[in-house]
């Protein structure tokens, strides 16, 4: 079985040339070095033109290649309990196929029954998918765990953590979370969530987190939605780097899309946040 791609030519482009075209050009703007070893980024996953440079940021910044990366995204248009692992074994892009670690999708899957294969899951979602032509052209040796998440703390968030810092314990991969952050406030008020809402996430404490989107949330900005869509992948991101004792966090870069299409009306937000191990 194959994941197939269900975004090409809305969220990236489709053709082949054009988003080669397209994830090179993201290579011009430089990549900041990071201190330590790298366990997890949280990482955007809109439409290229708006998201796209960020993303790539992550990945750029790698010190050296990984083996597999676990990228897990939320669910936007089915609802469920739980976590959702594919378990074929390629996923397709524009680029050609990319591998899937069936062996580490195997070892989460039998880590917890709130851990399964739902295919339904896969069947519209963007929030993986627009992450593996980067991954191609970046970390092109690597092998990828698509993971989309439902809802619930002791549902998903909770069993993901522990079954990734079980697999850890047998061998080395990436994790990534993937999440937007201010939803379709003015570009001001997106701007100023954002980074109170990011400065929590430097600190890598999950109650500090939670406190700061309650606080942003009970101040009802007009027009505004969520300080991060990837709710649950944010958690196990937290959560993960913390039992795997990543002392270090950075901010690789931070923008919304009022920066790309000047319109400061309605924005959505984007950042690259990486946590590492201390050297």
């Amino acid at each position: 079985m194959k994941l197939q791609p269900v975004v090409a030519g809305a969220f990236y482009p489709g053709n082949r040339r054009q988003l080669q075209a397209t994830v090179e050009a993201f290579g011009r703007e430089q990549a900041p070095e990071l201190q330590g070893e790298p366990i997890g980024f949280l990482l955007p996953h809109a439409g290229y033109p708006y998201s796209g440079t960020v993303a790539a940021l992550g990945y750029r910044s790698l010190p050296s290649p990984v083996k597999t990366v676990v990228l897990a995204g939320p669910s936007h248009y089915i609802a469920f309990r739980g976590v959702s692992v594919f378990d074929g074994e390629s996923a397709l892009t524009p680029l050609g196929e990319m591998p899937v670690d069936q062996e580490a999708a195997e070892f989460l899957m039998k880590s917890d029954p709130h851990i399964a294969e739902i295919p339904t899951a896969f069947a519209r979602e963007h929030s993986v998918e627009v992450h593996l032509p980067l991954i191609q052209t970046y970390l092109p040796q690597a092998k990828v765990v698509p993971i989309v998440m439902g809802q619930g703390v002791k549902e998903a968030v909770e069993p993901l953590v522990g079954a990734l810092l079980a697999l850890a314990r047998e061998r080395e991969f990436l994790f990534v979370a993937s999440s937007d952050l201010s939803h379709y406030p003015d570009y001001e008020t997106a701007v100023k969530a954002d980074r109170q809402f990011l400065d929590a996430l430097l600190t890598g404490d999950e109650k500090k987190v939670a406190a700061a989107d309650e606080k942003i949330m009970s101040r009802h900005y007009p027009d505004y939605y969520c300080t991060h869509c990837g709710k649950e992948p944010v958690g196990v991101l937290l959560g993960f780097a913390k039992g795997r004792g990543a002392g270090q966090s950075r901010l690789l870069a931070y923008r919304n899309s009022g920066d790309v299409t000047g319109d400061h009306s309605r924005v959505v937000g984007y950042a690259a946040v990486a946590f590492c191990k201390q050297q």
